[in-house]
């Protein structure tokens, strides 16, 4: 009789462990999914506009969301102390309508982008020139630009960084003569600047009088 009891009890124990075990799973299951869904939400909500695309230019009325804790691999706080988020502007995170007017790139064919890449400096090291939106951990947000070296391995060393706090943060790039970076804060305007390396200084710099090239 001692003997049919415990097995009764081993057996009762083990459901309650399978079941246990089958509940984890499930939870963390649906923990999984809950995280993907939120990462997606929030690349999909990245941009919203503020405004009428019809009536006015879309990256006039646009307002941008950072969702990540760095850029291409180094901390927002890396960048600036205050910043708690940033994100590197991409194609894949802007919806293809906005981009894409009567079918084509209207980016590529104005060779406009939101990265570029050169030997900016003059020496054989390439460097990345990108645009992106931060956001401070007090709330305020704008546009930043980076220029970083590319190691063949390890993190990107930071060459240049210029932070502007704005409610329109859109940006873009455009290579200039003699290894120039062109600034552009829209798509078809005369708003921009250049950024060119000062030998002098050994530092990159903004040109004093901007005239795209």
């Amino acid at each position: 009789m001692m003997r049919k009891k415990a097995a009764g009890m081993s057996t009762s124990s083990f459901s309650h462990r399978l079941v246990g075990r089958i509940v984890r799973t499930s939870v963390a299951a649906v923990g999984v999914l809950l995280g993907a869904a939120t990462h997606a939400m929030a690349q999909q909500a990245f941009v919203t506009l503020h405004g009428d695309p019809k009536k006015e230019a879309w990256w006039l009325i646009a307002d941008f969301h950072p969702f990540t804790t760095e850029v291409r691999g180094i901390p927002a706080n890396q960048i600036r102390k205050n910043w708690c988020k940033a994100t590197e502007f991409r194609k894949d995170l802007i919806p293809r309508d906005l981009l894409f007017e009567d079918g084509t790139d209207a980016m590529e064919e104005s060779k406009l982008s939101f990265a570029i890449e050169g030997q900016f400096d003059g020496t054989a090291t390439r460097q990345v020139a990108l645009v992106g939106v931060f956001q401070e951990c007090a709330g305020p947000k704008g546009r930043f630009i980076l220029i970083l070296d590319q190691p063949t391995v390890g993190t990107p060393n930071i060459r240049f960084v210029s932070a502007v706090r704005e409610d329109r943060q859109f940006g873009v790039l455009q290579k200039g003569k003699d290894s120039s970076i062109v600034v552009l804060t829209c798509m078809q305007c005369d708003d921009f600047s250049i950024l060119k390396w000062d030998r002098k200084k050994r530092k990159f710099g903004r040109q004093p009088d901007p005239g795209v090239q």
